[in-house]
């Protein structure tokens, strides 16, 4: 579609890449559409998982071009030829692509073309060892709201998109393709990070599209057991042929990324108490120098009853006459004790007296903080019938037992439908709602006025009164 060159500012040595539609693309204005649709896109929706678009212009010959975010790192799709990708890695660079594709959503903006190529990895600034998404190349993105004086018309039967991460709906061209698409291409990038291969592939273009039209995925754990059960529902939901069978919204998809986040840090930390406790070193008794060496085997313990056995007939050997001393001392034993118990009356011993236990003290519950967000911002946040505060806005919570139990926030902000999320309560959580669904206008419940009635005081004279 164009060539990409590396720029230097002249007066602040800023870094930028400036994209250039080649010569003949410049000539196609269908291709000329989609090259300022994919910097108009990108510029409304400004979010920091989405690359940013500094300037667009034309150069003289009257070629355009595009000035974005000079970004280093690499893509999804040379990472994902190594194999399965860590579920905290799969979960994390999830959670971050929802959330850029949710706030494009929110502006209008439908992708229409996500795959590997099109999220780039780049150190994460804010947190050490981690990469941040940036998610790339909006060129056949659909403006449903914003009417542009160059958008890009579909052609009857035309294919946009990748057919190894289309949608249903992309496959059969058919024309109204929401942000459900998004969904559907996501859910099989999750399948192809978490088993190391894609739902559908096949030899033919043909194929493929039959797949996902008609064809079932496997479920990921088939290929992959350890892959948590509430990721593997998440990812066979947004693989779903029907869009209304999928997530409703990518907002719902990120929530679900992160409430399973959560659960895999809370049996990741489960996990590791468990093998810790397993490992505690055991003390050992020291045996005095005069001792015979004890045997000892790994897992043979019928060897260790034979050496022992051999060991007691050698003794037994060697001293003929010490099982007539052991027999001589416990028939002097027996009649001593027969003698004590006829002169004496046994009693029965008192019984003892209950003492209650002193209760243990109760551990005290660790605490974590939550940022609550909201896009837009001024959402009122309910936990139950409690008003946490306004967004953006923090709380504390108390971690009970495992922290395994959700807490259920409710967002509420005035022209929208009320946005309810579940999450668990981990350290370093951020619960973010957008708002996509404007609350529908109900019907005023007052009793409906009844009709004035007419009196007639003189024949050419009408009074209405109203009861």
């Amino acid at each position: 579609m164009g060539q990409v060159y590396l720029a230097v500012h002249p007066s602040i040595g800023r870094h930028a890449a400036v994209k250039v539609l080649t010569p003949g693309d410049a000539a196609d204005p269908q291709v000329v559409s989609r090259f300022i649709t994919e910097a108009r896109a990108a510029n409304a929706i400004r979010h920091p998982n989405i690359v940013d678009i500094y300037d667009l212009g034309v150069l003289k010959d009257g070629t355009p071009y595009i000035v974005m975010e000079y970004l280093e790192g690499e893509t999804l799709k040379p990472i994902l030829t190594r194999g399965p990708l860590p579920i905290d890695d799969v979960i994390d660079w999830g959670c971050q692509t929802a959330e850029a594709l949710a706030a494009a959503h929110a502006s209008d903006v439908v992708h229409r073309d996500l795959k590997p190529d099109n999220l780039f990895l780049v150190a994460d600034a804010h947190r050490l060892g981690r990469r941040q998404v940036k998610v790339l190349d909006f060129g056949i993105a659909k403006l449903e709201r914003q009417r542009l004086e160059q958008v890009h018309k579909t052609r009857t039967g035309a294919l946009l998109g990748t057919p190894l991460y289309m949608s249903p709906e992309q496959c059969m061209s058919q024309r109204d393709i929401g942000a459900s698409t998004d969904i559907y291409s996501l859910g099989v990038i999750l399948y192809e990070m978490v088993t190391g291969r894609r739902p559908f592939d096949g030899d033919g273009v043909y194929a493929i599209i039959s797949m996902h039209i008609n064809d079932p995925p496997a479920p990921p754990s088939a290929l992959r057991p350890e892959v948590p059960r509430m990721l593997e529902e998440i990812i066979l939901k947004a693989l779903a042929k029907a869009p209304a069978d999928r997530q409703t919204s990518m907002a719902v998809l990120h929530s679900e990324l992160e409430l399973a986040r959560g659960n895999a840090t809370a049996s990741s930390e489960a996990l590791l108490r468990a093998q810790r406790d397993r490992v505690r070193p055991v003390p050992i008794a020291s045996t005095p120098a005069t001792a015979a060496p004890e045997l000892r085997t790994l897992g043979d313990t019928a060897v260790s009853n034979q050496a022992a056995t051999q060991t007691a007939s050698a003794r037994a050997a060697r001293r003929p006459w010490l099982p007539l001393v052991g027999l001589a001392v416990a028939a002097l034993a027996t009649a001593y004790w027969l003698t004590g118990m006829a002169s004496r009356v046994p009693t029965p011993p008192a019984l003892p007296t209950a003492v209650a236990a002193a209760p243990l003290p109760a551990p005290t519950p660790a605490t974590v903080e939550i940022d609550l967000r909201s896009v837009p911002a001024g959402a009122s946040v309910y936990l139950g019938d409690v008003l946490v505060g306004v967004t953006p806005t923090r709380q504390r919570v108390r971690r009970v037992g495992d922290g395994n139990e959700p807490l259920e926030y409710v967002f509420r902000l005035e022209g929208y439908e009320p946005e309810r999320i579940k999450a668990l309560p981990t350290r370093g959580l951020t619960v973010t709602a957008r708002f996509a669904t404007p609350r529908v206008a109900k019907r005023s419940s007052l009793p409906k006025r009844k009709p004035a009635k007419r009196i007639e005081t003189e024949p050419s004279t009408d009074i209405q009164t109203e009861r």
